[in-house]
């Protein structure tokens, strides 16, 4: 059976989602090894395949099918919660150039604030210009 990251990567490559959708805790760990993969000097670096799942993944606003429990208490919808992740995995790996028109979407569209803030912050540090 194919791990959730290559589940993710062929979400990408082949249009093709798991039948049954991602199951929560599982995700939350391929994002975890992702963010791992994307620290400096990782044994296992974050390859060019990741990098697309991660801008996929913040693609898929209202498509990313989920099975299981998520998580209750957190203040942003699920979704959101894995968007900004996805964007700090992206941030820490030096690719977030990759998601300009992502982070102009999220900039523009309703959305928690903690991730239209990231965006927001993302997209004036690519731009070269400070927060005022």
């Amino acid at each position: 059976m194919p791990t959730i990251r290559e589940q993710l990567r062929r979400m990408v490559t082949e249009r093709d989602v798991p039948p049954r959708g991602f199951a929560w805790a599982e995700l939350m760990e391929a994002l975890e090894e992702l963010e791992d993969a994307a620290k400096p000097l990782a044994a296992a670096p974050l390859e060019g395949e990741d990098v697309s799942a991660l801008v996929e993944l913040l693609n898929q606003k209202g498509r990313l099918p989920m099975r299981g429990q998520t998580p209750a208490t957190h203040s942003m919808p699920p979704e959101e919660l894995l968007q900004l992740k996805a964007l700090k995995i992206l941030e820490q790996a030096g690719s977030i150039d990759r998601a300009q028109d992502v982070l102009e979407r999220l900039d523009r569209e309703p959305g928690s604030p903690a991730l239209k803030a990231m965006a927001r912050r993302l997209l004036n540090r690519g731009g070269g210009e400070e927060p005022a």
